[in-house]
């Protein structure tokens, strides 16, 4: 009996409150899709350890994450049901007074859970494995590859963390259930209906300062985060998040109070049709709800700056990709760490000997690296070449670039003498002392020769410029007009008016930023001073295909600085030193790099934002349809004193319509707020531009939010119609 009780009650409540179960089956498919991602890789030729370890890295990292989703899936479950529960409130109250005692209402509610949590573990996990199969063919768009053997992957990790996890959150909301259900009084029970229905407005005075409090405080707010900006999270980032919480908070529990107040002092308004009564309608459900609107606000805020931001981070790691792998490989010498340590007297007195002993050692290192650099002329592919008879094999052709930093002029004499910044207060700060970088005309023409790209000419006493950095153009542009000067090596160089953008090496993000392409005369100057290159750049271009070339770097490398045990253990081949070799990248190891950075970045934006959308929307939904079913006997008296029923129609839109976009609304402005400082110090520096995944963003929030609105509007429109027996028009 109690079991065919509880069936009927989940048939009636999936037609009243269709969008909780749906939500719930979305959570479950979502949550399988996302953390089978690793399972994928078997579906891909992936040769080496770096491919496979993407996959790997990427599934810790949506494990990790889907802690947090789980919390917030959580959330919505217990939310859901609450409200659930406190609707049912005189149910179960004619259930007691027939007879039945607490403990089979509770059993009857905890029947009805777990029926629930078992169709929605089912369908959503059919619904989870369908989607992870589209899933992989969006992963190997990521990555540029083909599934050479594609077939139906059912990952069983997924699957037993996802049941794990919703087993969890129905067995916790069962228990909360039963506890709430015991708790209640019959009394209160069978008064809950009447109760609900009081209107609750407050002091419009009170209201006004609040809310000019909250404007103030977010206004606050936005300030803070724009001065401070969000390159590290230190005490500026964390007053700027709890202004805008306090603030978001005080305004939605002054906002109805506030726009009531004003509105009913604008006759022509507060007169007019069934304006009165929607307005209290709002403010009744916004005065008893700010608090789950204030929630609903920062989750739609966090899930819009997550998936903005996301999006343009992932579109930073592919959108320059064929300019970071022009080259089939770099070799990159830190060269200046071959100087060695001078210390006078004072300072040696003040060391102990151990300190002592270890800054000789280091020093004879030093010595010992530069005299071998010295011997080779600096030329890093002869050292290569003499060490390793597999060089000749591997290479086709070779171009190194020397970094020497000027002592004369720095960037910021530059920044203030064109009034042209990075965009980014801090990072002008760091650049501000920073010598103007110099490379050699001969050596930057070997290099645009090796790229197949137009050669440079700077005659004897000229300059021009190269950049590929965005946060740099505006200086470069100002550097290389026709004209200006600067001084490098002694001596005033004057500028040919060429601006060129020539990628330095194999990177996912290039660092190119105002160098300056000097005569070869200043660089030969630099070196009879005893100057040495700030970084030494050797790019290769393989007489092989990659894949092979790069077996044959690996035996280049591990010939000319064999591992010492300590670097062998962690399973490197070669000993990294200042010269010839700190780090390489190939080609492939950055289009890897890329594509599983994309990879990661896109599905973890992707998968917080969509779910935190559809709980703000599934919790918002719900909470509507239960105030449209409490009010059902304020719509019978409308209907009884003659109200038109397309007046009824628009009151009911507009509620849902205010219900649904004012915390959009509000969540929109932080959100702008926060991109646009992440653009500036982010996104801006890498060259991307934020209108794409703010475009995108949009997209995402108009079919999910507004599928919900619209699934919400027209509910409520039946749930009325079905009360008033007869058909609505509009």
């Amino acid at each position: 009996m109690l079991a065919k009780l509880a069936f009927r009650n989940i048939r009636r409540s999936v037609k009243d409150y269709g969008v909780y179960f749906v939500t719930l089956v979305f959570g479950v498919a979502v949550f399988y899709a996302f953390n089978s991602v690793s399972s994928q890789s078997i579906l891909f030729d992936l040769e080496d350890e770096a491919s496979a370890g993407v996959f790997q890295m990427t599934g810790q990292f949506l494990g990790m994450f889907s802690v947090l989703i789980a919390c917030v899936l959580g959330f919505l479950v217990l939310y859901a049901n609450g409200f659930l529960i406190r609707r049912r409130k005189q149910e179960f109250g004619t259930y007691l007074v027939l007879g039945m005692n607490p403990a089979s209402v509770s059993a009857i509610v905890l029947m009805e859970t777990v029926a629930v949590g078992l169709v929605s573990l089912v369908v959503g996990l059919a619904l989870g494995f369908a989607l992870s199969q589209g899933m992989s063919f969006v992963t190997a768009g990521l990555f540029n590859i083909e599934m050479t053997q594609y077939r139906f992957i059912f990952s069983f990790d997924a699957f037993l963390l996802t049941l794990m996890c919703f087993a969890i959150i129905f067995a916790v909301t069962a228990l909360f259930n039963t506890v709430s259900i015991r708790r209640y009084k019959l009394i209160d029970l069978l008064s809950a209906r009447s109760r609900n229905a009081r209107f609750r407005v407050r002091n419009p005075w009170i209201s006004f300062a609040g809310f000019v409090a909250a404007v103030g405080l977010i206004t606050w707010a936005y300030a803070t985060l724009v001065e401070n900006g969000l390159l590290e999270f230190d005490d500026g980032f964390w007053k700027a998040t709890a202004l805008m919480v306090v603030g978001t908070f005080l305004l939605f529990w002054s906002l109805a109070g506030f726009a009531i107040a004003v509105i009913e002092r604008t006759r022509g308004v507060y007169f007019k049709g069934l304006m009165m009564f929607t307005m209290r309608q709002i403010a009744s459900k916004v005065n008893t709800a700010f608090v789950s609107l204030s929630v609903v606000c920062i989750m739609l805020f966090f899930s819009l700056t997550v998936f903005s931001t996301g999006m343009g981070l992932a579109r930073a790691f592919s959108g320059n990709i064929e300019d970071g792998t022009i080259y089939d490989a770099t070799l990159t010498a830190n060269v200046y760490l071959n100087q060695g340590s001078t210390h006078d007297s004072q300072e040696l007195a003040q060391m102990t000997e151990e300190d002592r002993e270890y800054q000789k050692v280091a020093d004879e290192k030093a010595a010992a690296v530069t005299a071998d650099a010295e011997a080779y002329g600096w030329d890093i592919a002869a050292k290569l070449a003499d060490s390793s008879p597999a060089w000749d094999e591997l290479v086709e052709r070779a171009a190194q670039i020397d970094a020497f930093v000027s002592d004369e002029t720095s960037y910021g004499e530059l920044m203030e003498r064109y009034g042209q910044g990075t965009g980014n207060a801090k990072q002008n700060e760091a650049l501000h002392n920073q010598g103007v970088t110099l490379i050699g005309v001969s050596q930057f023409n070997a290099l645009a020769e090796l790229a197949g790209r137009p050669t440079v000419d700077v005659g004897e006493d000229g300059y021009a410029v190269n950049n590929t950095l965005d946060a740099m153009k505006g200086l470069s542009e100002a550097l290389a007009r026709s004209g200006e000067t600067v001084v490098a090596g002694g001596r005033v160089l004057e500028s040919t008016g060429e601006l060129r953008s020539q990628p330095m090496e194999d990177t996912t993000f290039s660092a190119s930023g105002a160098e300056l392409i000097v005569p070869d005369a200043v660089i030969a100057g630099l070196r009879a001073q005893g100057a040495a290159p700030e970084q030494s750049i050797l790019n290769l271009m393989y007489k092989t295909d990659r894949a092979e070339g790069d077996k044959l770097l690996e035996q280049v490398l591990a010939d000319a600085s064999p591992a010492n045990p300590e670097v062998a253990a962690s399973g490197w081949k070669f000993s990294p030193k200042p010269w010839p070799v700190t780090l390489s990248f190939t080609a492939e190891e950055v289009l890897v790099q890329s594509g599983g950075m994309n990879l990661m970045i896109s599905y973890l934006a992707l998968y917080i934002g969509f779910v935190f959308l559809i709980a703000t929307a599934a919790i918002l939904a719900i909470q509507q349809l239960s105030e449209t079913s409490d009010s059902l006997p304020r719509y019978r008296v409308l209907a009884e004193i003659g109200c038109d029923r397309r007046m009824i129609v628009r009151s009911l839109r507009a509620q849902v319509l205010v219900y649904f976009l004012v915390p959009l609304s509000l969540a929109v402005c932080h959100t702008v707020c926060a991109v646009s400082v992440i653009s500036d110090a982010v996104l801006g520096q890498l060259g991307v531009s934020v209108l794409e995944p703010a475009f995108m963003t949009g997209v995402l929030v108009a079919v999910v939010y507004g599928a919900y609105l619209l699934v919400t509007y027209f509910a409520s429109k039946g749930i009325i119609r079905a009360s008033l027996g007869k058909k609505l028009v509009g």
